[in-house]
């Protein structure tokens, strides 16, 4: 048996190294924000041969904190895959998450009017570097909730967009309820608190809720390498006794409406290609988007969790995000 399966492990190895060997090498840079004094981190791949297409800004989720969540692993780096396509890839931190600005203060630090002010900073910096006229991008849960608005703020700036995991407007009390004063449930208590402390084991427990009932979507290998991003990313004392991930309180202030149907941007406003992106495990994801965007096309994947890109059927969200992308 051992013989025979030597020639199928001599290809699978080959072909990781050669995919590694084509995998772009990883330019990061600080970028100015949308406000003085405010800098937005940014990573970049570049593809060896690059096509005609704009080139894709990818936003990053809350749980998580960083663009290197789209570039964990070698097998597992969404960059990778778009430059194998032909996309220059970039991606950003959020203000106060990973290497950007972390403003304090006594109000929630990046709510959503301040992620679109970086983000079109980032978008004419990253126009100014290619010579593209438009760029194209790419919002995975919270990053999902800017990109629109960003889209209609300055749709002279944005080519096509993919929502992955998208929020808008309904009821989720799970995660309402929690955060709600106690005097009042539809009142954000922390408002004037700027950054959201959690211990670092609870940081992934939503993935690990979504994950139950299922077989082999996500190893522990996987989990572990997002649990120590998210970490690194949060900013977690590794001397601690007992880690705390530190993450920008404003997303949450945001999403406390989005989770009590309040809608925080015009969904109808919304005037270029889009496609939403939702796995049917996914519960933070909102179900209606896609028929409140006018033409906006929508792909449901099977055995997915918000946590998709990590899974076993990430193939089936990249392949669909990259030919919506390439207007194929």
């Amino acid at each position: 048996m051992c013989r025979a399966l030597a020639p199928a492990i001599a290809i699978l190895v080959a072909l990781l190294v050669a995919n590694a060997a084509i995998a772009a090498d990883r330019i990061e840079s600080d970028v100015p924000g949308g406000d003085p004094g405010i800098t937005i981190h940014m990573i970049q791949k570049q593809a060896a041969k690059t096509s005609s297409n704009s080139p894709v800004l990818m936003l990053h989720a809350f749980g998580s904190p960083c663009g290197e969540a789209f570039d964990l692993a070698p097998g597992l780096s969404w960059m990778d895959d778009l430059n194998a396509a032909g996309f220059a890839a970039y991606a950003i931190d959020f203000r106060g998450f990973g290497q950007s600005s972390r403003p304090v203060g006594d109000t929630p630090v990046d709510r959503a009017p301040d992620s679109v002010r970086d983000v079109i900073s980032v978008v004419e910096a990253i126009r100014k570097q290619t010579g593209a006229a438009k760029v194209s991008l790419v919002g995975w849960s919270w990053g999902a909730v800017v990109a629109p608005m960003v889209a209609i703020a300055r749709p002279d700036l944005i080519d096509r967009m993919v929502l992955l995991g998208a929020m808008h407007a309904f009821t989720l009390p799970m995660m309402t309820v929690p955060f709600a004063a106690k005097d009042d449930p539809n009142k954000f208590a922390p408002s004037k608190v700027d950054y959201q402390k959690l211990p670092a084991d609870l940081v992934l427990a939503h993935w690990r809720m979504m994950l139950k009932g299922s077989a082999g979507l996500v190893d522990e290998t996987t989990i572990a390498r997002v649990q120590t991003l998210a970490e690194r990313c949060g900013h977690a004392d590794e001397s601690a006794p007992s880690k705390i991930v530190t993450r920008p309180m404003g997303p949450l202030a945001d999403l406390f409406d989005i989770w009590r149907d309040h809608p925080i941007y015009d969904a109808a406003a919304v005037k270029m290609p889009t496609l939403v992106i939702r796995g049917d495990r996914d519960l933070f994801a909102d179900p209606g988007l896609a028929a409140k965007i006018p033409g906006a096309q929508e792909k449901f994947i099977i055995d997915a969790t918000h946590w998709g890109p990590y899974e076993r059927n990430r193939g089936d969200i990249i392949s669909a995000a990259e030919r919506f992308l390439a207007n194929e």
